[in-house]
């Protein structure tokens, strides 16, 4: 199943939609403008709430929570030192993400290393586009979750090196 996103996740609306090949919203995401846990919704194309995802506000680690409705609990966590690939391990299903976050290009593999989705940003186009490819359809509302919590942590990684940088 190949998804799609065309707009920014933190954008000035906070609102994003996932889209299948056929430009269909199958996901919503919306973040609350002023929270302090950064909360995000992710609903399904019906509006079915499908998780609510928090970000920790003090953590050495980068680290959100993703509150399945199912009653499952999923942690991101990055790891500290890995200077050519980050990698983030997904507490509570045994996965993790695996590639390089700031070029958007990763992938998520379970405990026994098989490959269930794969991400990346289309370069060549209008708007930012993302592409997650995922191999296991039974997983689809994890992945979709796990990687918008992902991209919460790139935009935050990508504020932070903005907000860091010395005025000219």
């Amino acid at each position: 199943m190949l998804l799609h996103t065309k707009s920014k996740l933190l954008s000035i609306h906070q609102k994003m939609d996932i889209l299948d090949e056929d430009d269909r919203v199958v996901y919503t995401v919306e973040s609350k403008v002023v929270s302090i846990h950064n909360t995000t919704t992710v609903t399904d194309a019906d509006g079915q709430e499908v998780a609510v995802l928090t970000h920790k506000p003090i953590s050495l680690h980068e680290t959100h929570d993703i509150a399945m409705t199912s009653g499952e609990k999923i942690e991101l966590r990055t790891e500290l030192f890995h200077f050519t690939d980050d990698v983030v391990d997904l507490t509570g299903v045994g996965w993790q993400l695996r590639g390089d976050m700031l070029q958007h290009n990763y992938e998520i593999v379970d405990g026994d290393g098989r490959v269930l989705a794969t991400a990346h940003h289309k370069w060549a186009s209008l708007h930012d586009v993302y592409t997650i490819d995922i191999l296991d359809e039974s997983q689809t509302d994890r992945i979709v979750c796990v990687y918008v919590a992902l991209e919460k942590i790139i935009r935050e990684r990508e504020t932070r090196r903005a907000n860091s940088e010395p005025q000219r």
